[in-house]
């Protein structure tokens, strides 16, 4: 094994386990987590594989292969943050219509009672 084998898969142990024990906790998730670490380690290992997949798959080489996988996932990664963001927005609109008119609410009671 080469030492960048070596590093390479070390880093996505830690990737995997750093995913697993910080953020999510869904079945699905951990599912999927865990079949893209593994089969990143497997392509570490035998790195032919690639090469053979990209043949099937009718692309030059292996490299090319994971990074138009790798180009794919990172739109996927994009819109789901994107997705994200706009469910915070909304939330986050809704707490301040809903703190504005409870304001108003307490300042008109207010306003009464000086009367």
């Amino acid at each position: 094994m080469s030492p960048i084998q070596s590093i390479l898969i070390l880093l996505m142990i830690v990737v995997a386990g750093l995913y697993f024990y910080r953020l999510r906790s869904r079945f699905l998730d951990n599912a999927i987590v865990l079949l893209l670490a593994g089969g990143g380690v497997i392509l570490v290992l035998v790195p032919n594989w690639t090469t053979l997949l990209a043949h099937v798959l009718g692309v030059g080489r292996g490299t090319d292969l994971i990074m138009y996988l790798g180009g794919i996932g990172m739109v996927f990664v994009c819109l789901l943050l994107y997705s994200k963001l706009r469910v915070l927005q909304a939330q986050l609109t809704e707490l301040v219509r809903y703190q504005a008119i409870r304001e108003a609410e307490y300042t008109g009671k207010e306003s009464e009672q000086v009367r």
